[in-house]
C-alpha cells in the first residue's frame, strides 16, 4: 500500500517574525505534499488500460488522500461517510462523464479510445485529486471535521480548483498553499 504522510514533525508557525503576514505551516506543507503525492498516483490510476477498473482506483487514491489528511489533521477518519462526501462534492461538481466512468468507457473504441484514455485520463484524474486534496485542507485548516463537512456547499470551491488545476498543469498545485475560504 503507498503512503501519501511524510514523516517529517508537524510544527505549525502560522506567523512570520519578520511581520510580513502569515506563512504556511509545516502541516500545511505536509498536507499540500500529501495532495500532490495522491494526484501522482490519480494519473497513474488513469493510465490503467480497463475501463471503470481507472476509475475505481482513482476513487480508491482519493479516499485515502482525505483519510491520510484527516490523520495529519487529527480527525476521525470515517471510510464509509468520506465515500459518501466525496461522491456528493464530485458527482455535483464533475461533469458527469467522468464521474460516471463514461469517459473511461472511451477507451474500449478501436485506436482513438485508447489514445484519447492516455491524453485526458491522467490529467483529470490528477486535477480532480488536487482540487479534492485542496477543499479538504482548507476545510480542515478552518477547524472543520468529516462530520460538518458540507459537500454542497464547498462544491463551488471545488470546481474552481479543479479549473485551476487543469490551467496548471499536471501534478502542479495552482497556487501552492492557498487555501483561501470557499465560503
Amino acid at each position: 500500500m503507498f503512503n501519501f504522510i511524510s514523516n517529517s514533525n508537524k510544527i505549525d508557525t502560522h506567523h512570520s517574525t519578520q511581520g510580513k503576514g502569515p506563512v504556511m505551516s509545516e502541516r500545511l506543507e505536509d498536507a499540500h505534499k500529501i495532495t500532490r503525492t495522491a494526484a501522482k498516483w490519480a494519473a497513474g490510476a488513469g493510465l490503467i488500460p480497463v475501463p471503470l477498473l481507472d476509475v475505481a482506483g482513482v476513487s480508491g487514491v482519493q479516499i485515502k488522500l482525505v483519510n491520510d489528511l484527516a490523520k495529519l489533521y487529527g480527525i476521525p477518519f470515517a471510510k464509509d461517510r468520506v465515500k459518501t462526501l466525496v461522491a456528493t462534492l464530485l458527482g455535483g461538481a464533475v461533469p458527469s462523464a467522468l464521474t460516471s466512468g463514461v469517459f473511461s468507457l472511451v477507451k474500449t473504441v478501436p485506436v482513438v479510445g485508447p489514445l484519447a484514455g492516455i491524453a485526458l485520463m491522467p490529467a483529470l484524474s490528477a486535477a480532480s485529486t488536487l482540487a479534492l486534496g485542496t477543499v479538504f485542507i482548507q476545510h480542515f485548516e478552518a477547524g472543520g471535521t468529516l462530520l460538518d463537512f458540507d459537500p454542497e456547499k464547498m462544491r463551488a470551491y471545488y470546481r474552481d480548483e479543479f479549473e485551476r488545476a487543469k490551467a496548471a498543469g499536471p501534478l502542479e498545485p495552482a497556487v501552492p498553499g492557498d487555501t483561501a475560504a470557499a465560503i
